[in-house]
C-alpha cells in the first residue's frame, strides 16, 4: 500500500539552503567511498600489490573448487548474475526512464538516465586505466570479455538498483528496507560474479563501493536541488521529490 506523500510546504532560503547542505552528507559520502576506498583499491590493483594479488588468487581458487564440486551453486550464480547484466541494466534503466517522461516525471527520469549513464562512463573508463586481466581456470564454469577490474556487473547493480529502490521510497511502509533490499541484491551480484571465477574480490568490492559512492551522488545532487527551489526535502517519504 503506498503511504500518503508529505504536504508540501513553503520554506525561507536559508531552511531551504540548510536542507540541501544536510541532505548533500549523503553525496559526501559517495564521494568518500570513491576517492578514500575505491581510486586507492585501483591503484594498488593496477601495481599489482603482493598482499592485495594473493589475496584475490586465494579466494578465487577457493570459490573455483566449491562452485566445481556444486551444481546448484553453479546454476543459482548464474541465474543472481543477471541481476548485474550490464545489458539488462540498461534496458532495464531506458524503458524505466521512458515510463517516468511519459508519465511526466521527466525529473525523475534524469535521475535514472543520469545514474546509468554514470556508472557506464565510470566502469569502462577504470577498466581501460587500470587495464587487469581476469582470473584464468584450466576448466573455466563460466567466461568474460573485457578487462576485470571494477566488476562491470557490481558496480552497475549497485547504482541501479539503489537509484530503483530511491524511487520507490515514496510508495513504501518501510523505505530503509526497500533501500537495505537494493544493496543485498547487488551484494548478491557482485558474489555471484567471485563464484563463476570472472572476477577477484577486489574487482567486485571496488565495483559495490563506486556504484553506491555515484547512486550517493546522484541521489544528493538532485535532493539539493530540490531543496534549492524551497521544496521540502524528506528522502525516507518522497525519495528525491519531483
Amino acid at each position: 500500500m503506498s503511504r500518503p506523500p508529505a504536504t508540501p510546504q513553503g520554506s525561507t532560503p536559508d531552511a531551504a539552503a540548510t536542507r540541501a547542505g544536510a541532505r548533500l552528507v549523503l553525496g559526501l559520502v559517495g564521494a568518500l567511498a570513491v576517492a578514500v576506498v575505491s581510486v586507492p583499491m585501483a591503484l594498488l590493483v593496477r601495481s599489482e600489490y603482493a598482499p592485495l594479488v594473493g589475496l584475490d588468487e586465494d579466494v578465487t581458487d577457493s570459490a573455483e573448487q566449491v562452485v566445481a564440486g556444486s551444481g546448484p551453486l553453479l546454476a543459482l550464480a548464474r541465474a543472481v548474475t543477471l541481476l548485474g547484466d550490464p545489458t539488462l541494466i540498461t534496458v532495464a534503466a531506458a524503458a524505466l526512464a521512458t515510463v517516468l517522461w511519459r508519465r511526466g516525471d521527466t525529473r525523475l527520469a534524469l535521475y535514472v538516465v543520469a545514474a546509468r549513464v554514470g556508472a557506464l562512463v565510470l566502469s569502462q573508463g577504470l577498466k581501460l586505466v587500470v587495464d587487469r586481466s581476469r582470473p584464468v581456470f584450466d576448466a573455466p564454469v563460466a567466461s568474460a570479455l573485457g578487462a576485470s577490474f571494477p566488476s562491470g556487473h557490481a558496480l552497475g547493480s549497485a547504482a541501479f538498483w539503489t537509484t530503483a529502490a530511491v524511487l520507490a521510497l515514496p510508495h513504501v511502509r518501510r523505505p530503509r528496507l526497500v533501500l537495505l533490499g537494493a544493496v543485498l541484491v547487488a551484494v548478491l551480484v557482485a558474489a555471484s560474479r567471485v563464484l563463476l571465477g570472472v572476477h577477484y574480490v577486489s574487482d567486485v568490492s571496488g565495483g559495490l563501493l563506486l556504484g553506491l559512492g555515484w547512486a550517493g551522488i546522484c541521489t544528493a545532487v538532485f535532493v539539493a536541488e530540490r531543496a534549492e527551489r524551497g521544496r521540502r526535502v524528506d528522502v525516507d517519504r518522497e525519495g528525491i521529490g519531483t
